[in-house]
């Protein structure tokens, strides 16, 4: 298996956070969060992006932010 281009980790909040791993043919995103019990990381979700996907995506998150900025005004 290929080792990844680049990870990093976006913080949601005490014990909740997304893993993003950039890998040469893909991009995964992974919910995670923290189990209390035991005391271990659990994935909740995975979402494996492919480039074309990537492609389509780019051109169009700026204006789904505008959108969704736009929602907040009203």
């Amino acid at each position: 298996m290929a080792n990844p281009i680049k990870s990093d980790y976006v913080n949601l909040g005490e014990h909740k956070g997304m893993k993003i791993t950039l890998w040469p043919n893909s991009l995964q995103i992974e919910r995670v969060e923290k189990d209390e019990k035991t005391n271990k990381w659990e994935t909740k979700e995975k979402i494996t992006l492919a480039p074309k996907v990537l492609e389509y995506l780019g051109v169009r998150i700026p204006a789904f932010i505008a959108m969704i900025d736009a929602q907040k005004g009203e």
